[in-house]
């Protein structure tokens, strides 16, 4: 016989902190925004701070640590395509990750620029 669970939330055995995932693989980290002056997330997981170091350079801070540098990154710059890649900075810590945005064709870092969509990253690795 099937059975099902239904919850609203899940907490560890405190009952206030979230759920640790084990051998699991999910995102580690995220953010979300459409901020494009001062980068300000709409929304995040992990994320404590986001930096302009500047023009197309970004650089999101972690709240909880990676176990390593070995992070993978992902990055996607939603409904407005103006801007076409992101490179690491040099500066992938176990802490924060720098990363600058290209513009297609010209290489040249810049920042998301137009109306509408946002950006976002995701990040996959083991928390310390």
């Amino acid at each position: 016989m099937p059975s099902v669970l239904n919850v609203d939330t899940l907490v560890a055995a405190n009952g206030t902190d979230p759920v640790t995932l084990t051998k699991q693989s999910a995102a580690k980290a995220w953010l979300f925004t459409t901020d494009k002056a001062t980068y300000v997330p709409d929304n995040s997981l992990n994320i404590s701070t986001v930096t302009d170091n500047g023009v197309g350079r970004v650089e999101p801070s972690f709240s909880n640590s990676f176990a390593n540098a070995n992070i993978a990154g992902s990055f996607d710059v939603g409904f407005n395509r103006s801007a076409g890649s992101y490179n690491t900075d040099g500066g992938i810590t176990t802490s924060s990750y720098a990363t600058y945005i290209l513009v297609p064709n010209t290489g040249a870092a810049a920042d998301v620029a137009g109306a509408g969509g946002g950006y976002g990253y995701i990040f996959h690795g083991d928390l310390a």
